[in-house]
C-alpha cells in the first residue's frame, strides 16, 4: 500500500489567522476530515488546525490548503513532504 504524504507548494503567514497555511498537493489519495501528518525530514508530528476552504485557485489546480499551528513553524516550508498517519 502508497502512502498518502503533502508536498507543500506555498506557505502564507497572515497575522490574523490561527495558523500557518501551507497550500500543498496530495500524493496517493485524498484527505477526509483532519489529518494526522508527520514530517518526512525530521519525523516529527506536524499538528493541523484544520483545513480551509477551496478558493478558485486550488479548484483549479488540485491543491489543498492546511492551517498548522505555529509552533510547527519550523516544518512548514516550500517543498518539505509530510506522511499522513493511518
Amino acid at each position: 500500500m502508497t502512502t498518502m504524504q503533502f508536498h507543500i507548494n506555498e506557505v502564507f503567514d497572515i497575522p490574523a489567522r490561527g495558523g500557518l497555511i501551507a497550500v500543498g498537493s496530495i500524493r496517493n489519495g485524498e484527505l477526509i476530515g483532519v489529518p494526522r501528518l508527520r514530517d518526512d525530514t525530521s519525523g516529527n508530528p506536524v499538528h493541523v488546525l484544520g483545513v480551509d476552504h477551496p478558493t478558485p485557485r486550488t479548484r483549479r489546480t488540485g491543491e489543498t490548503i492546511l492551517v498548522v499551528d505555529r509552533a510547527d513553524a519550523e516544518y512548514v516550508e516550500v517543498g518539505r513532504t509530510w506522511t499522513v498517519e493511518e
